[in-house]
């Protein structure tokens, strides 16, 4: 019997699956018949690169409504639109983002507004948000249905005229640019005679203020650490460091370890607190103030912090010795900080009048975003959605961003989401060559940011040069080079057995009564250090031996003492205790 060989073709490999798809493309991918493929990939990496920066138009939208400077932002973890905005008047303006235009004004406080949080469940069918006074010494919660998660936002046609019928809506018209007007029947008047459900009283005036991600409780900063509870007018628990009355600027509540609190002051210092035990757990000290700090949210134990020195520092909680990373880019310093939602990148404002963002893993920003009206900026965050970043100047305007600056508002068909999706990949993968990083890379940025990073780079040159010839004019060994993580931090403290130990004065009774088992010798310094160990420290000499500033706490469980004690003095180098001591009480000191 003769075989034969039939040609079999299924019709769904020649025709598209459906009456609106294209049809199939047949493509031989035989290397022979592709020459030249890697220029030809080439010539679309630059052409990819070359179109993203000029689709790049990140600027959004500019909500105004502030007589005064916007200083807080607070957005609602509940709704992705809306976001509060305190004013340097002491106004709390609730925007809408997806409007574009207010939803309630609120004249929360008498001065300039401390911190905006939202609270975390609703209560009689109202959503409260949380505004605290920086001059007034007041914490008040507002509660509306315009801030309830399930309001929703019915725009109708009247008269040629668009009319929001929304409870909480702002009483007053839009702007004229947006050509929205409210409905002079429709105006609400909540926002004008809204009273707070409930007023929280202090002596002093309150710098920030975070809620608890799922409970009732709130905190607050002022001269101390503060946590309230909703229904009760008293704190719960007052945290501090030791005697520290140093003022603390901002405070947060870890999303994963919801217990974990953490804050910064002007005394250099983050603090970890436990609000379970009520105590502060460690505390590390900074060359220079931190003005805001921000919890990963998809990394607990990681912590950023925004510095006075023009760089921002990440932390691991599991090893507070030094930061796992430095950002450099700013060259004033930065105000404010976010994590996106996921937490792969963040943001950061600046006293340079500039909104920079960065990847987790890299050191440098990826973008940065500036405008001739735009001043300093005092704080940033993220939407929920990670597709926009908000910026409060104190020109008095809350300013909408994009997250991706070429990224395309609106819908995006399949065929258009994939191309730009290989576009991408196209300049991931030809970013090392030097013409793509070039274009990638280019920012315009302001002339007076360009000459002041042109400055500081010489400044930080010239500081390089001068140790490395220090060093080379020296003992050999005397000073090795230091790793610039190690140098921008003071050290971690854990306090153990929850003993905090915080000097401010040298007992030298402790060392008998010939003062040369102890000398005290700061580097550098002349030989009355090593005669007299009161000529080493820093402050007047006639300070004693008794006065303490501080908590004074004896070492626990020991009484085997080291020789060689590191003292570091606050506005003042370092300096060792060079002691052979045979007596006890303890002479470990350490100078904060």
């Amino acid at each position: 019997m003769v075989k034969i060989k039939m040609i079999s073709r299924s019709l769904d490999d020649h025709l598209p699956s459906s009456s609106t798809a294209p049809h199939p493309l047949q493509r031989n991918l035989a290397p022979h018949l592709h020459p030249f493929a890697k220029p030809r990939e080439y010539t679309r990496a630059m052409t990819a690169v070359k179109l993203e920066r000029m689709f790049a138009k990140p600027f959004v939208a500019a909500l105004g409504g502030h007589q005064d400077g916007a200083y807080v932002l607070g957005k609602d973890p509940r709704r992705v639109s809306v976001v509060a905005a305190g004013g340097g008047d002491g106004e709390v303006i609730v925007h809408s983002l997806s409007m574009r235009r207010p939803l309630l004004k609120i004249q929360a406080h008498q001065g300039m507004v401390g911190g905006v949080c939202w609270t975390s469940e609703v209560r009689d069918g109202k959503r409260g948000v949380i505004t605290c006074g920086k001059t007034d010494g007041t914490v008040k919660i507002w509660r509306s249905k315009a801030f309830a998660p399930g309001m929703r936002v019915d725009e109708e046609e009247e008269g040629g005229e668009q009319t929001l019928d929304i409870a909480g809506a702002v009483g007053e018209d839009a702007d004229e640019e947006d050509d929205l007007a409210m409905d002079e029947g429709k105006r609400d008047t909540v926002g004008l005679n809204l009273q707070p459900s409930m007023v929280y009283n202090s002596k002093g005036g309150f710098n920030g203020i975070d809620h608890h991600r799922t409970d009732g409780v709130f905190a607050t900063a002022s001269n101390v650490v503060q946590v309230w509870d909703e229904t009760r007018s008293s704190p719960l628990s007052t945290l501090q460091f030791g005697s520290s009355l140093e003022t603390v600027t901002s405070v947060k509540f870890n999303q994963s370890e919801t217990s974990v609190l953490a804050s910064v002051g002007n005394d250099r210092t983050m603090c970890l607190y436990d609000i379970r035990t009520g105590k502060a757990e460690r505390r590390i000290v900074m060359r220079m103030t931190s003005n805001a700090l921000s919890w990963c949210p998809t990394l607990p134990t990681v912590m950023l912090l925004a510095s006075e020195d023009h760089n921002l520092y990440t932390y691991d909680l599991r090893n507070l010795e030094s930061p796992t990373q430095i950002y450099k880019g700013h060259v004033g310093a930065v105000m404010g900080c976010d994590w996106s939602p996921t937490g792969e990148e963040f943001t950061s404002g600046s006293y340079d009048r500039t909104v920079r963002l960065w990847n987790r893993d890299g050191g440098k920003s990826r973008d940065v975003y500036h405008t001739k009206r735009m001043q300093r900026v005092f704080d940033v965050t993220y939407t929920a959605t990670a597709d926009f970043v908000l910026s409060a100047s104190d020109d008095g305007n809350v300013r909408i961003w994009k997250a991706k600056a070429s990224q395309k508002l609106g819908p995006v068909s399949t065929k258009e989401r994939q191309a730009m999706e290989y576009r991408q990949k196209l300049v991931e993968q030809w970013s090392t060559e030097k013409h793509v990083r070039s274009i990638k890379d280019q920012r315009h940025v302001p002339k007076s940011i360009h000459n002041a990073t042109n400055l500081k780079r010489e400044m930080i040159e010239a500081q390089k040069v001068k140790e490395d010839r220090r060093r080379k004019h020296s003992r050999a060994g005397k000073e090795k080079p230091k790793a610039e993580r190690k140098s921008h931090h003071c050290g971690a403290k854990v306090s153990e057995l929850n003993l905090l130990y915080h000097y401010h004065a040298i007992d030298i009774t402790m060392f008998g009564a010939n003062a040369g088992h102890a000398a005290g010798q700061r580097q550098g310094h002349n030989d009355a250090a090593t005669r007299d160990p009161l000529a080493a420290w820093p402050g007047p000499k006639e300070r004693r031996a008794s006065e303490y500033d501080g908590l004074v706490s004896a070492w626990p469980g020991t009484r085997t003492w080291p020789k060689e004690v590191m003292v570091c003095a606050s506005g003042a180098a370092p300096f060792r205790l060079l002691a052979s001591l045979p007596c006890s009480p303890p002479a470990v000191f350490t100078f904060l």
